[in-house]
């Protein structure tokens, strides 16, 4: 056999045999993440729990509000950190003190729904907290050292182990502005009336204003503080979370001409029913596999808004989208080479 035909039979037999254990790999992922503790435990990495076995294993967790957990080859990524959310509240599972390990802690924004325990859980477990410029004051007051503060502004670019982790400004939502005047206010009055809530009590209204506290004001964040995160893992595997459904900004748009959509994307849905138009156009923008709602879970029932109508909406904007229903806590594995996902307990 001539020395071409031989090298050519050669690389063609390397190449039948890497797509064999590729596909093998592909077809077993499904059998590997149901058995992996990571896709069945309750308890977050960052709390303890137990990371993915499999290099090619991402673990979503909701924890409430927007604030969420990515496991990956053995680091922790927290997205927000808004865990102690004050009087009559759900409670989430986990609260500040649980927290053990995180590689960083990425914040949308300052106000105090996104960034009240920042600093908290990153004294405890070295991570760097990563925000707009806003953040700093905001976790300096709490006693995190300087260098465990990095500001972006959108446009960075990231590197963690097996991860690239890109930022791009986004905007604060005004959905304030897009409805008739007072409809919000109006809407939080009739909310409270159907619900069986109690009034806070003084100290209860004291400890709501101490979580309060934890958080920036400033109105600039509207416009120049909102950081969404795009973060890249093996095989292309993509995972977007924007904290506020802001007007389509343009390093959103500029981000999403690099790419052609995301696997999966944290997204929040707010004010009901008004909330539903700029969500559908994160969407629309993302062309996400996979969304998570979050920031939908008010105090008490009435204030915790269905994911249905918003899932309808996405759904006929976006036919290839599921609309993940999960509660607190739940492990929701991906394989980034099949993208296959299995849905723990």
């Amino acid at each position: 056999m001539p020395v071409m035909r031989l090298i050519k039979s050669i690389c063609l037999a390397i190449l039948l045999a890497a797509f064999a254990a590729s596909t093998i790999s592909a077809q077993g992922a499904t059998q590997a993440m149901q058995q992996d503790p990571a896709c069945q435990s309750l308890t977050p990495a960052a709390a303890g729990g137990p990371l993915p076995k499999d290099q090619d294993t991402v673990v979503v967790r909701w924890l409430g509000w927007t604030n969420y957990e990515l496991a990956y080859r053995g680091n922790v990524y927290l997205l927000d950190a808004y865990y102690d959310r004050g009087p009559h509240s759900h409670p989430i599972g986990v609260m500040p003190k649980d927290f053990k390990k995180a590689n960083a802690i990425f914040i949308g924004h300052a106000h105090f729904d996104h960034i009240s325990d920042a600093a908290a859980v990153a004294k405890q477990t070295g991570a760097i907290v990563v925000g707009a410029s806003f953040g700093s004051e905001v976790v300096a007051k709490e006693g995190l050292p300087a260098k465990q503060f990095k500001a972006v502004k959108g446009g960075e670019v990231m590197q963690y182990p097996g991860v690239t982790v890109e930022a791009a400004l986004g905007h604060h939502n005004v959905i304030a502005t897009q409805v008739p005047a007072g409809h919000l206010e109006k809407q939080a009055a009739t909310l409270k009336v159907a619900s069986l809530d109690q009034p806070l009590t003084e100290e209860e209204t004291k400890q709501a204003a101490a979580i309060r506290a934890r958080g920036s004001r400033d109105p600039k964040i509207a416009t120049d503080g909102v950081i969404n995160y795009l973060f890249t893992f093996s095989n292309n595997f993509r995972v977007m979370i924007a904290d506020s459904p802001g007007p389509v900004t343009d390093q959103q748009r500029a981000l999403m001409q690099k790419v052609p959509s995301v696997d999966v994307a944290m997204l929040p849905y707010v004010d009901f029913d008004a909330g539903i138009p700029p969500l559908v156009e994160l969407v629309k923008l993302f062309k996400p596999s996979t969304v998570f709602l979050g920031h939908h879970d008010g105090a008490g029932t009435m204030n915790w808004a269905s994911n249905y109508p918003a899932a309808l909406a996405i759904r006929d904007a976006s036919a290839k989208t599921r609309t993940m229903e999960v509660v607190y806590r739940t492990p929701v594995c991906f394989n980034t080479m099949s993208k296959e996902m299995v849905i723990g307990w």
